[in-house]
C-alpha cells in the first residue's frame, strides 16, 4: 500500500472525480463497451489511476487497468489466460500496481499480483499452495506487498502476509492461535503492517493488530474492554494506528480509536453526544484523524469528522466555519482520507457525491480554503474544456458564411470593389448557448480574365453562456485573402486562407461549499484555416432561375494557449491545446431574378467533418488532482438553408441572407449582410 495517507486521499479525490464525469470522459470507461468500470488506487502525485472494468470482448469480465493522461488506459490483462482481474493499488510513483487475478493455471482461482512495465502481471503466489490470495496494499517504493492468503498448511484459513521481490511471500501468523487475519495496510518503508485478525485469546473475536519485524503480530486491543476492534489507517512512519472499536464502556457501541505505542488505543469520542464514530484515514505525521460519525447536535446524522488533540472531533462544517468559510445547501457524511500535513479532507457528502475540503493558511499557489462537490465541480471543468472550439468555430462561420459565395463577388476586367459586410447568429444545437457575430471590410481586384483577388480584414465575437453563471467570450482579429482562377466561362476554382489571433475569456462559475465562486482566464488563440473551392456557374437553368453547383474542403487549425486561472479557491492550471478541423461540402446556389436590380438568392448544402471528437483537455485543479476529458464528440453531418435577396441601393448592392443548419457546431441560424461598391 502506498503511504497511507497520501494513497486514500487520491483514490478518493480523484477515483471520485473521474467517476463522477465518467459520462465525459471516456479514458476511464469500460473495454469494448463494457458495463462498468472502478478506480481504486492512484500514485501520490495522481498521474497514474489503477482500477478495474469490465471488458465487453470477455464476457464483461474484469480487467485490471492502469491509466495515464498521456496513454490512456491500459488493460493488464490476466494472469495465465484467467478470467478476470483487479487493481487496488499502486506505489507512489505509479510504475508499480497491485491487485488480484484468477490465474488460469491455477484453476482459475484468485492470485495476488505485482505488474511492472518490464515483466507485465506476475502471480506473488500463495502460502503454501493455499487456494486464494489477494494484495490489499503496496508501499511507496513498491518493493513490499501486503495482503491476504488461503494458507494451505492451514486449512486454507486466510492469512495476513508480507511480500518482497527477496523473500516471496511470508505468512504473519495469526493472533495468539486465531482463525484467521489480513493485512489492509503498510507503511511508507513497507516495515510496519496493519490488519485485522481473530484473537485466539478473546474467543476469536476480531482484533486490529500492528505487526513489525522485530515484535511480530500484536493486538491494539480495544476500547475499555469492547469486543472488536479493526485498523482502517497507518501514518507514513507507522507509529499511529486509526481505526474503529467497541467501547464496553459504552455498551459497545462503536467509536474511532488513534493508537500510538505510548498511549495505546484512546477513544476519539463523538460527536456532540452521537451514537458512534469511525476513523478512516490519518495524516502523516499522524496527529490528524479524520472518518464519520453521528452527529447528536443533528438528530445522530452522520457526519465527516476531522479531529486533531487540540480541536477535538470537529464536523468538517465547524473545521471550514472556524476559517471562515460557512456551508450551505448540503452536508458531509463521512471523511475517507486527509493529506500529508491534514490540511485537505476528502469524503462523501450527504448526496452521495465525493467531496474535497481544504483549509489553505498561506495560499497553494493561488488556491484557498473550502469544499468542493467533485461531481458539480467537473462538470463545470468539462464545460469549460469546451471553451476552445468557439475560436475554430468562429473561423468556420469567416470562411464558410461571409466568404461562402465567392461567384457574387466576381468583376469585369481591369474593375475593383469595396464592401463591408458581417453575421451576427445563435448556437442551440444540444446543449448549446451560444451568440455570435462577424464583420469585416474587403477590397477586390480583377487583374485580366484569369485572375481575381479578394482581401479582408475583420473581427470575430462569440459567447456561451456555462452553468453557475459562467460563460466564455472569444474575440479575434483576422485577416483573409481568396485567389479565384477562371478555369472556363462556366467553372471556377478558389483557394482562400485565413489568419486569426484573439483571446479566449473564460469565467468558470462553481460552488464552493454551495457559494457561488468564479475562476477567470484570458488564454491567447490562434486560428489558420485553408479553403479549396470549385464553382460550376449557371450550370443549369429552369426558367428564370439559375443553379450553381459547387465543392470544397476546408482545413482549420486552433490553438489556445495553456493558463493558469485567477480568483477564487479552487483555481485550476490548463494544458494547451491543438485543434484541427476538416470538412468538405456539397452544394448549390439559387438565382431568381426579381428585377433587373434584385435578386432571390437560395442555397442547399450537405457538410460533413471528417474529425469525430474535438481535442482533449487536461490540467490540474492546483494543489489537488490532475485532470483529463476526452475530446467533445461532434456531429459530423449537417445540411445548410439559405434564403436571401440581393439588390441594387444607391451606388452599390446589397445582399440579406438568413442561413440555418440542422445540427453541428455551425451556428443554428445567422443573419449574413453585406454592402458592395464597384468601380
Amino acid at each position: 500500500m502506498l503511504t497511507a495517507y497520501k494513497y486514500t486521499l487520491f483514490v478518493v479525490a480523484i477515483s471520485s472525480a473521474f467517476q463522477a464525469a465518467a459520462q465525459t470522459i471516456s479514458d476511464l470507461a469500460p473495454f469494448n463497451g463494457g458495463s462498468s468500470s472502478s478506480s481504486n488506487g492512484v500514485s501520490a502525485s495522481g498521474d497514474v489511476v489503477v482500477g478495474d472494468a469490465t471488458d465487453g470482448n470477455a464476457g464483461d469480465q474484469f480487467r485490471a487497468f492502469r491509466w495515464t493522461s498521456s496513454g490512456g488506459m491500459l488493460d493488464l490483462g490476466t494472469l495465465n489466460g484467467g478470467l478476470s482481474s483487479h487493481a487496488t493499488a499502486t506505489n507512489a510513483t505509479g510504475d508499480v500496481v497491485v491487485g488480484s487475478a484468477r490465474d488460469g493455471n491455477a484453476g482459475n482461482n484468485f492470485r495476488a499480483f505485482r505488474w511492472t512495465q518490464t515483466n507485465g502481471m506476475v502471480s506473488l503466489g500463495s502460502l503454501n499452495g493455499g487456494s486464494n490470495s489477494y494484495a490489499a496494499g503496496v508501499n511507496a517504493l513498491g518493493d513490499v506487498v501486503v495482503g491476504g492468503s488461503a494458507d494451505g498448511n492451514a486449512n486454507n484459513a486466510f492469512t495476513a502476509y508480507r511480500w518482497t521481490q527477496s523473500g516471496g511471500m511470508v505468512s504473519l501468523g495469526m493472533l495468539n492461535g486465531g482463525t484467521h487475519s489480513s493485512a489492509t495496510g503498510v507503511n511508507a518503508l513497507g516495515d510496519v503492517v496493519v490488519g485485522n485478525a481473530y484473537d485466539g485469546s478473546a474467543s476469536n473475536a476480531q482484533r486490529a493488530f500492528r505487526w513489525t519485524q522485530a515484535g511480530g503480530m500484536i493486538s491494539l486491543g480495544t476500547i475499555n474492554g469492547g469486543t472488536t476492534s479493526s485498523a482502517n489507517g497507518i501514518n507514513a512512519v507507522g507509529d499511529v494506528v486509526v481505526g474503529v472499536s467497541d467501547d464496553g464502556s459504552a455498551g459497545n457501541a462503536q467509536r474511532a480509536f488513534r493508537w500510538t505505542q505510548a498511549g495505546g488505543m484512546v477513544s476519539l469520542g463523538t460527536l456532540n453526544g452521537g451514537t458512534s464514530s469511525f476513523a478512516n484515514g490519518v495524516n502523516a505525521s499522524g496527529d490528524v484523524v479524520v472518518g464519520s460519525a453521528t452527529d447528536g447536535n443533528a438528530g445522530n446524522a452522520q457526519r465527516a469528522f476531522r479531529w486533531t488533540s487540540s480541536s477535538g472531533m470537529q464536523t468538517v462544517e465547524s473545521w471550514l466555519a472556524s476559517n471562515g468559510i460557512s456551508m450551505i445547501g448540503t452536508n458531509t457524511s463521512s471523511a475517507n482520507a486527509t493529506n500529508a500535513d491534514g490540511s485537505v479532507v476528502v469524503g462523501a457528502l450527504a448526496n452521495n457525491h465525493a467531496f474535497i475540503a481544504r483549509v489553505v493558511n498561506s495560499g497553494v499557489g493561488g488556491a484557498g480554503s473550502g469544499l468542493i462537490d467533485v461531481q458539480s465541480f467537473n462538470g463545470g471543468l468539462n464545460q469549460a474544456a469546451a471553451a476552445h472550439l468557439q475560436a475554430i468555430n468562429n473561423a468556420e462561420i469567416v470562411v464558410n458564411g461571409m466568404h461562402s459565395n465567392l461567384m457574387r463577388t466576381l468583376l469585369p476586367k481591369g474593375h475593383f470593389s469595396f464592401w463591408v459586410a458581417g453575421d451576427a447568429g445563435r448556437q442551440d444545437h444540444g446543449s448549446s448557448d451560444s451568440s455570435l457575430g462577424m464583420s469585416e471590410v474587403g477590397y477586390g481586384y480583377r487583374f485580366n480574365d484569369t485572375l481575381q483577388l479578394n482581401i479582408s480584414m475583420g473581427r470575430t465575437y462569440s459567447k456561451t453562456n456555462a452553468d453557475m453563471g459562467g460563460n466564455a467570450t472569444s474575440r479575434s482579429t483576422f485577416f483573409m485573402p481568396d485567389l479565384i482562377v477562371t478555369l472556363s466561362p462556366s467553372f471556377y476554382f478558389s483557394a482562400s486562407a485565413y489568419y486569426g489571433r484573439g483571446r479566449t475569456d473564460i469565467d468558470r462559475g462553481y460552488l464552493n461549499a454551495g457559494n457561488l465562486e468564479h475562476v477567470f482566464a484570458s488564454p491567447k488563440v490562434e486560428s489558420q484555416a485553408l479553403r479549396l473551392r470549385v464553382d460550376w456557374l449557371n450550370a443549369v437553368s429552369r426558367g428564370e432561375a439559375r443553379f450553381s453547383p459547387y465543392a470544397s474542403l476546408t482545413y482549420l487549425k486552433n490553438q489556445t494557449d495553456g493558463y493558469i486561472e485567477q480568483g477564487g479557491s479552487f483555481p485550476a492550471i490548463w494544458d494547451q491545446r491543438l485543434d484541427h478541423a476538416s470538412t468538405a461540402r456539397l452544394g448549390v446556389d439559387v438565382l431568381y431574378p426579381l428585377s433587373n436590380s434584385t435578386m432571390l438568392q437560395g442555397r442547399v448544402e450537405a457538410a460533413h467533418r471528417f474529425q469525430k471528437f474535438g481535442s482533449p483537455a487536461s490540467g490540474q485543479v492546483i494543489g489537488l488532482y490532475s485532470f483529463s476529458f476526452a475530446g467533445q464528440e461532434l456531429k459530423q453531418d449537417w445540411l445548410r438553408l439559405g434564403a436571401g435577396i440581393e439588390t441594387e441601393i444607391g451606388r452599390g448592392i446589397a445582399t440579406l441572407m438568413l442561413n440555418a443548419t440542422t445540427q453541428g457546431e455551425a451556428p443554428s441560424y445567422w443573419l449574413m449582410a453585406s454592402y458592395r461598391w464597384v468601380f
